[in-house]
């Protein structure tokens, strides 16, 4: 099959997001305007983040885990003794049938005590780790790149703001790290050799996937990958590439931020090509808190008759999450 055109996918430096230059500030926005009404996606570069060890810390992590400790931690879809387990843990590779796994952590934060925990709050959990002397370091790790990669997108969101005519701390009041739902996914590609056959889906267009088409269930997300391509997007010029890059987050709005600014940011549609390679991908879902809603807002337009009801942020994720599942299956 003939290689795609890539598509249009540019390299923003958010670090003029900080400090006190708001003409540096205004033209990061605009930057980030025109990516997300381009292609919907771009690369966050100066980020701060040494991505080369979060990405040294997971190989590691999954070169060592076990089977056994891998159902020890599985969410409830594949372990029902796990009751609790929706979101927080392991998703199981399924012999020749799936071959992708992963370990997903929510926000340090729910804690035992936690308020949301206490009142059994869905979709809020305390995280479960894997055995802290065998993978030492692999929980202290992570719980510090959730807090640090939050705070990547919160500065993201600063960017966001003024680019759709709003102060720039306008998402602070929302995204917050006590109480934020935003999760974690350190997802492992496998080389196979054989690929089990089941695992590989095929596209209208013939195009072999390892996930099927699909609009992120987020206000943003904000994505490390290898050096693998394996993205790509719907355009109106059709299906293209998305560049891989290492070194920078590839950052694209998801359906609540198109909800909220009354579909001038639409979530982009993309999916995951088929790629026997062995890589990662280890995105993190910019969530708000439960309760949280954003009243709806088109930028350019100072009054419009297009009614759009606030939509509550943990109504969207559980309603959104289950959607993908049912269209994609379980990842």
């Amino acid at each position: 099959m003939m290689s795609l055109r890539s598509a249009e996918v540019p390299v923003i430096d958010i670090s003029l997001l900080n400090g006190g230059d708001i003409s540096a500030k205004r033209e990061v926005a605009r930057q980030i305007d025109a990516a997300c009404r381009g292609s919907g996606f771009f690369y966050a570069a100066k980020h701060g983040i040494d991505l080369a060890k979060l990405s040294q810390v997971t190989k590691d992590f999954h070169r060592t885990i076990t089977d056994e400790e891998k159902w020890r931690l599985a969410i409830r879809a594949y372990n029902p003794a796990h009751q609790k387990q929706i979101r927080n843990g392991y998703y199981m590779p399924v012999k020749e049938k799936k071959a992708v796994e992963s370990f997903c952590f929510l926000n340090p934060n729910f804690k035992p005590t936690h308020p949301m925990i206490e009142s059994g709050a869905p979709l809020h959990e305390v995280n479960v780790w894997p055995d802290c002397e065998k993978h030492a370091g692999f929980r202290e790790f992570q719980e510090s790149y959730f807090f640090a990669v939050f705070d990547v997108a919160q500065l993201l969101l600063k960017g966001f703001a003024l680019a759709l005519g709003k102060g720039e701390d306008f998402f602070a009041q929302y995204f917050k790290k006590e109480n934020t739902l935003s999760a974690v996914s350190l997802i492992r590609y496998p080389f196979l050799d054989p690929y089990p056959p089941a695992a590989i889906k095929t596209a209208e267009d013939g195009t072999k996937l390892s996930f099927g088409w699909h609009f992120d269930v987020s206000l943003i997300t904000v994505l490390y990958q290898s050096q693998v391509e394996n993205l790509q997007v719907e355009t109106p010029e059709g299906w293209q590439d998305i560049s891989s890059n290492d070194e920078f987050y590839l950052v694209n709005t998801g359906t609540y931020m198109e909800h909220i600014t009354k579909g001038y940011y639409t979530a982009p549609k993309h999916r995951v090509k088929w790629v026997n390679a062995e890589r990662q991908s280890l995105p993190f879902f910019v969530n708000l808190g439960w309760d949280d809603a954003i009243p709806p807002f088109h930028p350019l337009e100072k009054e419009d008759d297009k009614q759009v009801e606030e939509l509550p942020y943990g109504k969207y994720l559980a309603g959104g999450l289950q959607e993908l599942i049912n269209k994609n299956g379980q990842t």
